[in-house]
Formats: structure tokens, sequence, C-alpha cells
């Protein structure tokens, strides 16, 4: 390297000038590059200085400066007709300083231009190839080019490979930027990107619709301006915006404050914003005003519970009325006793559905009684062995699966979790053929369980909606029942702190997998909530 420096001594006036060209400010890429062919031809004493790109056969002349021969910028030729094709092949300084007396005499660009002298290096880009800077003229040399001006145009070269990356880069930044802006500027919910301190540094346009703020209003200010009290940013700042908290951001909800002072419910769906070196930028947010939404859903289950209650009196009437019917059914003709059959089997079914209906609204409350600390395996081996006539009765056999879990304490509410693997194990019955075999075990970890069916799988348009209530798949063999067993299960599941989720292929069966929150975690989620 120092024998690099030494040699570049003679070039002390080009070096110079070439470093007050790289720290211009105000000079284009360019401006830059015209300069620098200028200085080039200069300190070589040659007439021509071109930047190419080569994009196999095409020789571009990107930049040009010489004289009124010279080839216009976006000239091209076939890059077997230029010097530059030595230069490429060797992936190194070429020079000529008497083409006419030298082997290259024969080649096409000395035919056709009769450049006696050229000194050019190869270009890269981002590591890849990109082209050539050459310098050239028409009157031979009195000898070879120097060991200096050989390592002189080496240094041009890596200067300009580099400056051509830096533009690369630049302008693949300006047009990630761009799209980026047009994806947010698109989104029709309210944007927000707040830095570590939880300043904003971003917003879109939806968010002066939502919140009111231009964004000049809000850029540079404490996102507690968003919320409805202080208390709730700095809530929130402590369990999802922290870089240290061991809650992952996702989907919360926020009660959100308007420039004018108006409150509304807003659903916020967060995320870190980080480098691709794991450097943290701060959060982004996307808000959507869901008061309407919540409102519209409070409505609907009131009525929904109002309307159950209001037939639970004369449902229970009219299903006494019927089995005092039954009693003396001997009595009856035998259309009649069918039709008495058909209405209690009806009358029972509407029964069950308010039941669920009902249990659905008192599972979604906040109603802890009844959770104690118990092992989980007994739990299952009580819900299978209960079940097990009725799978006989379908020809299907229900297995425990034994295994060597840790047997766990759970906080368990025994009633509700019989519920739900009793909805859980008949489903898997209804949807598997006669012969096949459903399986129930405790999961690796002893934190929760798994059902296994040997069915047809859950049909795709069923997958999204299935813990929703009365949903039902258009082609699933589970056909009895009127939707709400599956909202039940995950009503459950919620109240139990716990996850459900499953896997399901076409001709393969489904298997469910429920898992319930350490002793220490849902204690203290309990206490927050």
């Amino acid at each position: 390297m120092n024998d690099f420096y030494s040699a570049l001594a003679d070039f002390d006036d080009p070096l110079r000038q070439l470093y007050m060209l790289a720290v211009e400010p105000d000079l284009t890429t360019e401006d830059k590059i015209t300069k620098l062919l200028r200085l080039g031809t200069e300190a070589l004493e040659l007439e021509l200085g071109i930047v190419s790109r080569v994009d196999q056969p095409v020789y571009e002349c990107l930049y040009v400066y010489g004289p009124d021969w010279a080839p216009a910028p976006g000239t091209t030729f076939d890059i077997n007709g230029t010097y530059c094709l030595q230069t490429l092949s060797s992936a190194d300084v070429t020079s000529f300083h008497h083409a006419g007396q030298q082997e290259i005499s024969s080649h096409p660009c000395y035919e056709t231009f009769k450049l006696e002298s050229y000194i050019g290096a190869p270009l890269k880009c981002g590591g890849e190839l990109f082209g050539t800077i050459n310098f050239s003229g028409r009157a031979p040399r009195s000898g070879p080019f120097s060991r200096a001006q050989v390592q002189f145009v080496q240094f041009l070269a890596r200067w300009l490979s580099s400056e051509l990356t830096l533009q690369s880069e630049r302008r693949e930044l300006r047009e990630q930027r761009g799209l980026l802006s047009a994806m947010v500027d698109a989104v029709p919910e309210a944007i927000i990107m707040a830095d570590p301190n939880r300043r904003v540094a971003l917003v879109n346009p939806a968010v002066e619709t939502l919140f009111g703020y231009e964004p000049e209003q809000l850029l540079g200010r404490q996102t507690a301006v968003l919320y409805e009290t202080l208390g709730g940013y700095e809530r929130a700042g402590e369990e999802q915006f922290n870089p240290q908290a061991s809650t992952a951001p996702g989907a919360l909800s926020i009660a959100c404050r308007r420039a004018d002072g108006t409150t509304f419910e807003g659903q916020v769906s967060t995320a870190k914003v980080e480098t691709d070196r794991g450097e943290h930028l701060g959060f982004l947010g996307v808000v959507r005003d869901v008061s309407e939404q919540r409102e519209f859903e409070r409505a609907k289950d009131q009525l929904i519970a109002t309307v159950s209650h209001e037939m639970k009196t004369p449902l229970t009437s009219l299903s006494g009325a019927l089995r005092l019917l039954e009693v003396g059914q001997d009595d009856l003709p035998p259309q009649k006793q069918k039709l008495l059959r058909l209405a209690l089997r009806n009358a029972r079914a509407i029964d069950q559905m308010v039941a669920d209906i009902l249990d659905v609204e008192t599972l979604r409350r906040p109603d802890q009684s009844g959770f104690a600390e118990r092992p989980l395996a007994p739990l299952l081996t009580q819900a299978s062995e209960t079940l097990i006539p009725y799978a006989k009765d379908r020809g299907v056999r229900l297995e425990i699966h034994p295994t060597a879990a840790p047997a766990t304490l759970l906080r368990l509410h025994e009633g509700r979790l019989m519920r739900l693997l009793s909805n859980l194990l008949s489903n898997a019955i209804k949807a598997s053929d006669e012969g096949g075999t459903v399986k129930l075990g405790v999961s690796e970890s002893g934190m929760g369980f798994w059902v296994r069916d040997e069915g047809s799988g859950l049909p795709l348009d069923l997958q999204p909606v299935l813990f929703e209530r009365f949903s039902r798949g258009s082609s699933y063999r589970v056909e009895e029942g009127h939707g709400l067993g599956m909202s039940i299960v995950k009503a459950i599941v919620d109240q139990h702190l716990g996850s459900i989720k499953f896997e399901t292929a076409e001709g393969k069966g489904t298997t469910f997998f429920v898992d319930f929150p350490a002793l220490e975690s849902q204690a203290d989620a309990m206490a927050a909530s």
C-alpha cells in the first residue's frame, strides 16, 4: 500500500483536485464525473475521456469529455469493436502506448478510430461489473504508461466505482421512500410512526381525518396528545411501546382523543421499527376508529341475550306441555305420535340453542369464580370416558394418547374445561368416518392438550370464521347444532387466558391445540385485568 501511494507522488495536484471534487457538496454526480474525466485527460496528457456502461454486447458512452470528434453521450457500440473489451477481459488496467506498432493494431477499434494510445480500467457498482473508465488519444506516446499513471487510473476507477455505488444506493433509497410514501398515503386507516422517545415522526393523511390534526401540528410532539388520558399513555408505554417490554407489539385497544377534545375507541395495530442490523428506530401504529363497530356489537349482543331470555319462559312452558302429551302418547293415533316426537325434538334443539346463547354471554363476562389449581390429565380422562358411548354409537374409537409430559398444575375451571373438551371431542367424532379414530393427549410441555380426528378436514370457507357465533361450513360433516359450539370453545379458552389453534388438511383430518399459561403469568394477567 505504501508503494501505491509512493507511485502516486507525481500526481499530488490531480489528487488534491480529486479530493476537492469528492467533498464538493453542491456538485451533482454528473458534474463530478465530467470534471473527473477532464482531470484525467489533463493529468495523462490524452485527448478523450469516457465513462461507459456495458450491457453485453452493448457498449454505451455515458459521460464523455474530449474534442469535437469525440462520440456524444448516449452513443452505443458493439463491445467487440472497442479497446474496453481487452480491459474487461483482464479485469484490471489495460494500456497501449502505440497501437499501430503493437498487436492491437488489427483490432476493429484501431482500424475504425485510429486511437494510438489508450488506458482504461473496469468499473463496478455494488460489486457487479458496470463498465469502464478509459482515456485515449490519436497520437502515439513515446513509451509505455508509467507505473504511477497506471495506479492513478486504478485510483480513479476505485473512486468512481464507489461514487456509482453510492449513486445507485441513493436512487434505490429514493425509489423505496417514494413507494413507501405512496403506500402509507393510500392506507385509509391512520398511520403514525413514533421515534424511540415516542415523539411523532411520520403521519399519513388519514391521521387528519381521524384525529383532526394537520401533519405539522403533530410532527415532533409526544404521542400523549392522542390519548384520552395521561395514564393510558403511560400504561401503553410500559406494556407496548417499550423496546425492553416482554409484551410483543400487536393489536390493542386504546382510548383516543381528537383535536377537538372528543374521544373514541381506537383499535391499534403496532410493530417495532428496526434497521436490518436490529437498531431500534421507534414504533409504527395503525389506528382505526371502532366505536361504531363496538356499539353495534354491544347492541347485537344485548338483543340476542334479551331475546334468548324472553324465549326461555314460553319455551319452558311449551316443553312442559309436550312432555305431558308424551306421557299419554299411546292414546294418540300413529300420525299424531310422529308429530309429537318431531315437536319434542325441535323443542329440545331450540332449548339447547337458547342455553348455548346464554352460556356464550355468561362466558364473556370476567368471572373468575370456580377456578382452582389442578392437573390437566385427569380431566382429559374424565371427558373421554364420558364420550366413549357416544363414539361407539357412531362406530368411532376414542383414544387417549400416552405422554411423558410433566403433571403440571394449571389454574382451571373444571366445569368449563369439561364443556370445552366435550365440544371439541364431539365435533371430532362427528367429523370422523365410521371406523375412524379420535385421539386426545396432553401436549409435550404439559401446559395444554390436543384433539385429533381423521375426518375430511375443515372447509376453507369455515376456517377464517370458525370461532365466530353461528358459523357453519357449507360442506362440513359436522352438520348438527347451530354454530355456537366453537364460539363457546373460544370463550372458555379466553377465560383461561389460553390460546387455541388448529391444523387441517383436506382428507387428512384436523388437530386442535389448546394451551394454557403458567400459573405465575396467569396470575399476573388476571391481576392486571
